[in-house]
């Protein structure tokens, strides 16, 4: 069983994407996190809780879009190796064949 991992430019560029979207009700929900009334001690840790959340969703978002990014990074590393190897075949191919494909 091998280990590589396959896909094309397109799938990089799905990918980065969905990720990208995935986190949008998240963002959302954390952004808008209801007030809590301070009328009792559960109210205070409640609002202690949902903060926390707010932060660990901030914080998923932000790794996420890194992941993002890091995959826009690897699209274009990715098309510059595809060219670069194409580029080594079609030597090869010339060097052995004299320039002709078979």
């Amino acid at each position: 069983m091998s280990d590589e991992v396959r896909v094309g430019q397109e799938q990089l560029r799905q990918m980065a994407s969905a990720l990208r979207s995935s986190t949008d009700e998240l963002d959302s929900a954390a952004k808008n996190a209801p007030g809590m009334p301070e009328v009792s001690t559960s109210a205070d840790k409640m609002s202690h809780t949902l903060g926390e959340l707010s932060q660990a969703a901030a914080g998923l978002i932000a790794t996420i879009e890194e992941v993002a990014g890091k995959i826009d990074a690897s699209d274009g590393s990715y098309g510059d190796v595809d060219n670069r190897n194409a580029e080594r075949l079609q030597k090869e191919i010339y060097d052995e064949y004299g320039g002709r494909p078979d």
